[in-house]
């Protein structure tokens, strides 16, 4: 009993330093994305800030990825759960883990999202296909963080699940547009 208890500790330890973690990296890629909002417009389009801003919408893609894991990892856990597998308690830690933070790590994405897009629209003389991919991209990313807003901040009862819906239904709009911003930007 008393191994058990141990490994419950450690995994509330790692759980709290992985948490920490988390924030630190959400906070910082917030303010280095504003940093370089700023940046973006007052050192104009050159080779190393195009690289450097490329390398920031990657640092978005990895974001939302892992905003979206959240989904998949509700999904994954509920169908553990039902068949009594053994990774169920790992699952359900890195769902609480990714729900607890799902709100940052969106804000993180977004603003590295907005300094990446500001820059490739307004600065450079990129094809016009990826420009207007990745602004319609940028959009609906747009409209889902007000959508996500709302669902924090107001929606209580049917309206949250309403909003709920909604905000996940503009996640997969935003996948479909990102993919194609990918693929073809």
């Amino acid at each position: 009993m008393s191994i058990w208890r141990e490994k419950e500790e450690w995994s509330g330890m790692s759980k709290n330093a992985l948490s920490k973690w988390i924030k630190f990296g959400g906070c910082t890629v917030i303010v280095i994305s504003a940093g370089l909002f700023i940046l973006g417009f007052m050192t104009g389009e050159t080779d190393l800030m195009s690289e450097f801003f490329e390398k920031v919408g990657t640092i978005a893609e990895i974001g939302v990825i892992t905003a979206f894991a959240l989904w998949m990892a509700r999904l994954l856990f509920l169908q553990l759960k039902k068949r009594n597998f053994i990774f169920v308690k790992s699952v359900q830690l890195a769902f609480k883990l990714l729900r607890e933070h799902h709100t940052l790590i969106g804000w993180a994405a977004f603003s590295a999202a907005l300094a990446h897009g500001s820059y490739f629209f307004l600065q450079t003389n990129e094809e016009w296909e990826s420009i207007y991919s990745g602004l319609a991209t940028l959009i609906g990313f747009g409209i889902l963080v007000i959508f996500g807003l709302i669902l924090d901040k107001s929606a209580r009862g049917k309206k949250y699940l309403t909003f709920k819906k909604v905000h996940q239904a503009m996640a997969i709009v935003f996948g479909f547009a990102l993919g194609i911003h990918l693929l073809f930007g």
